[in-house]
């Protein structure tokens, strides 16, 4: 008896305590397809309690069947179709970008294919053999990830189980991830298996670059592109989620996260659970993503833009400070400030994007910049800002170099309405008019080295030319001496001759414009400056060197790491040089300007000096303009120079403060200097000189 009692005591609650245990995990096992996760697993603890590990939400929420797929109706209705009709092919290839359902596509139709009870086209989910291959245990469906298992080993492998029946299933089915990864060889002991595979053996392939699977491959896969999901659709899948997954999540959130996520179903899950594991507030907005992915806010983007617009520097160094004092980085500040303009440029074209959702109830000041805003100027804005993000990733000191591109982009602000056309009218009748007084007159300066500005315009082209002078004025050599003072009344050399040959300025029925300023060498030595002049002048250079010599010029830029200067200029034709000035023609408003301003002239004459030999003084038209035309008006009047290259021109006038030097005559240690060798590999059809001792 107490022996027995014994028992009932100690063993019977025992067993029965195991018992309820194994009956609790039966039925929760039974319902656990009701919660959509099917991978959990249970442990039994000392205590006794069940403890559930948990998912990550694009685990949680991978789609089952074929109408859960968000975004792919392309691919999953003609699945749908060869699966009602029995007209499946042997292998397929599912190509497209990351996280848009290649792989959860390519288990679905794994299910399809091998499920008992199913419920349509779609798999039920519930047979045991929707539950091995949800679970990753099923005999007949083999997960191969190519990148790991790439060589023709495993390649011989996978040929010799395609030879075997199913164990269980209708067929078998080999999903191949990443199969761009697979070797040449595997390829090839692939090949004849892909083409005439047994009838129980059905092929998946899976790639994010299909360019590098050979053709002989892709000829025999009927091949699905998956596209990039819509925002508006991740945006209502997240809310979908979220909803389901008791998370505050506001619909602005959902919009920045569908907008980050790229087009990637998988990547704004996984941005969502990274915000929702992190924040710390009940609701789960969009300042709090702002701070929880290292971006910056709408508004403080919208305010430094304005900034910019308005040329304000100070304020918009001001905000970058207090935008870096809030742990941004000043790359992620520049690439944030980047897709605003890439917004505003596209809001030119399509003011009711989707995407623009993301900036709320600011999107009516978006639009608004967007409409007043010209699009050369954005264009500007954005190529720049492109170039200096760069610039800040490859810098040792990203900080600086954002700085800088934030100070250049607000010098730009003058561009966008520069030098419009009433405008430009102003100026060119107040030039006329000056003319008409005899007070144009170019100022002298006591520098070593004047380069004078040019004037802002060129005239129209005449309806008679000017008389070329009966002996022509040579252009000096560039030498840089002081000027003496000049004459009071005379405008060039031969003043008799001048008012001979040329009517007065109040007789013309069309008043040009004068031609812009040359500089000191374009006059005689000691002689005084002459007044602009629509003639053609007679040290005109060869035109068919043009080309080369704007070349040269262009990769003198990049070699003195004038980034800035060739920026603005690489787009520009040189068409009009003599030994005294340039002409080049820009196929924007606001390159024009920026090509005028005094500091890039003073860089192109340096330019023009290396390449020709002369101090060339640089103007710049609009393409397609007046000026253009007045000058090649110009051009074709003048007289026809005689064929010379640039490095001819320039040995026939040295420059006074260099002189030309052989490549083998370099000394050693200057070329050990990097700048040198990179500036030598840039310049290598030009001439090299080097500065001559004073």
């Amino acid at each position: 008896m107490r022996t027995a009692r014994l028992f009932l005591c100690l063993v019977f609650p025992a067993v029965l305590f195991s018992l309820l245990y194994c009956i609790i995990v039966i039925i929760i096992n039974k319902v656990r397809i009701q919660f959509r996760n099917p991978y959990k697993s249970f442990f039994i603890f000392p205590a006794g309690r069940l403890f559930m590990a948990y998912l990550a939400l694009y685990r949680k929420w991978r789609p089952r069947t074929f109408t859960e797929v968000v975004g792919q109706k392309h691919i999953s209705i003609p699945l749908q179709r060869a699966i009602e009709q029995d007209r499946l092919a042997h292998a397929y290839l599912f190509s497209g970008p990351r996280g848009t359902g290649k792989t959860s596509m390519a288990k679905i139709l794994a299910k399809a294919v091998n499920c008992l009870h199913p419920n349509g086209v779609n798999p039920c989910n519930e047979c045991q053999s929707c539950r091995e291959i949800n679970a990753g245990s099923s005999l007949d469906v083999y997960e191969i990830d190519a990148a790991s298992n790439r060589g023709i080993e495993e390649i011989r492998a996978l040929r010799e189980s395609v030879r075997t029946l199913p164990a269980v299933s209708r067929k078998k089915v080999y999903i191949i991830d990443e199969v761009h990864m697979l070797t040449k060889e595997a390829f090839n002991a692939l090949l004849k298996t892909l083409e005439e595979p047994p009838s129980h053996v059905l092929f998946i392939l899976a790639t994010t670059e299909p360019e590098k699977i050979p053709l002989t491959i892709l000829s025999r896969c009927q091949r699905y592109e998956f596209h990039r999901i819509s925002v508006e659709d991740i945006k209502n899948h997240l809310l979908y989620v979220a909803k389901e997954s008791h998370l505050p999540l506001t619909e602005e959130a959902a919009d920045l996260i569908a907008v980050r996520a790229d087009g990637g179903l998988r990547d704004a899950l996984s941005l969502l659970d990274q915000c929702s594991s992190a924040s710390e507030s009940k609701v789960l907005d969009a300042p709090a993503v702002y701070d929880l992915l290292g971006l910056t806010g709408k508004d403080m983007i919208l305010d430094l833009s304005h900034h910019i617009f308005n040329g304000d520097s100070s304020s918009a160094l001001s905000l970058f400070y207090r935008i870096l004092q809030g742990g941004k980085e000043p790359a992620s500040i520049l690439r944030d400030l980047l897709e605003h303009f890439r917004n505003l440029m596209i809001c030119k074209v399509n003011p009711k994007a989707p995407e623009f959702s993301q900036y709320g109830s600011q999107v009516e000041t978006l639009r608004s910049d967007a409409s007043r805003l010209p699009a050369p100027y954005l264009d500007a804005l954005f190529d720049y800002l492109h170039e200096a993000l760069h610039e800040t990733k490859r810098s040792s000191s990203p900080r600086l170099s954002a700085e800088m591109g934030l100070l250049h982009l607000c010098r730009m602000k003058g561009s966008k309405s520069l030098d419009s056309l009433a405008q430009r009218v102003a100026q060119l009748e107040e030039e006329v008019s000056r003319l008409k007084r005899g007070a144009l007159s170019i100022p002298q300066s006591p520098s070593p080295s004047p380069i004078p500005a040019p004037a802002p315009s060129y005239p129209a082209a005449p309806s008679s030319p000017a008389p070329v002078p009966a002996s022509p004025i040579p252009a000096a050599p560039a030498a840089f001496s002081a000027p003496e003072p000049p004459a009071p009344s005379d405008m060039t050399p031969r003043p008799a001759v001048q008012r001979k040959d040329r009517p007065p300025v109040r007789e013309t029925p069309r008043a040009p414009a004068p031609m812009p300023a040359a500089g000191p060498a374009e006059n005689m030595p000691g002689q005084p400056a002459a007044a602009p002049s629509s003639q053609p002048d007679a040290s005109l250079i060869d035109p068919k060197t043009y080309p080369a010599i704007w070349q040269k010029v262009l990769s003198y830029f990049m070699s003195i790491r004038r980034i800035d200067v060739f920026t603005c200029l690489r787009k520009s034709t040189l068409i009009y040089c003599t030994h005294t000035r340039a002409i080049v023609s820009a196929p924007q408003q606001f390159l024009v300007a920026a090509g005028n301003n005094k500091s890039y002239q003073k860089v192109a004459a340096e330019a023009f000096a290396k390449v020709t030999g002369s101090p060339i003084q640089m103007h710049t038209v609009l393409k397609g303009g007046e000026e253009e035309a007045a000058a090649f008006t110009l051009l074709q009047s003048a007289p026809k120079a005689a064929p010379s290259s640039p490095s001819t021109e320039m040995a026939e006038k040295p420059m006074q403060d260099y002189r030309p030097v052989s490549r083998d005559r370099i000394p050693e240690k200057d070329l050990k200097d990097p700048s040198l060798n990179e500036a030598l590999k840039i310049m290598a059809d030009c001439d090299i000189y080097e500065k001559t001792e004073s």
